[in-house]
């Protein structure tokens, strides 16, 4: 977890974006910014929707309508995972990703840590940047290995 002076020093760096680009910073879109800061799982519109919506803070509309702004000032980016579902990322550097094919957790991976190689020259040179999702079994999902006699 991230201690609170970390997450508000990005809360206000994210209320001087919006600013910076002419938006006010509204009760609900400080709301979604906590939300996604607290929640770096990689959140689905209907499960923030869910988790916001429960507070009163804000409609579906405006979930919506603040993630579509927070990604075209590249506050977050949204992801499309390989099961077609759209995901919220507040980490916007490079970067890859590790979903679990049972329960659908997505957990980073960072660039040293995973190796893409592109064997075709011709496609290689054309190249300009990877990102991978890698799906697996969590540890949670993972069933019991059988006792070894």
């Amino acid at each position: 977890m991230h201690d609170g002076s970390m997450e508000r020093q990005q809360l206000l760096h994210y209320e001087e974006i919006l600013r910076n680009a002419g938006q006010f910073v509204t009760v609900q879109r400080r709301a979604l910014l906590k939300y996604l800061l607290r929640h770096r799982v990689h959140p689905t519109t209907a499960q923030i929707a869910s988790a916001i919506g429960r507070s009163g803070s804000a409609s579906l509309a405006t979930v919506y309508n603040n993630l579509a702004l927070f990604a075209e000032l590249q506050i977050i980016r949204s992801l499309r995972s390989p099961k077609g579902e759209v995901h919220w990322d507040i980490r916007t550097d490079r970067h890859h990703h590790l979903v679990c094919s049972e329960c659908r957790l997505v957990s980073d991976l960072s660039e040293d840590q995973v190796a893409i190689s592109v064997h075709e020259p011709t496609l290689a040179s054309r190249i300009q940047r990877t990102e991978a999702w890698l799906v697996w079994t969590c540890m949670d999902c993972q069933p019991p290995e059988p006792p070894s006699n």
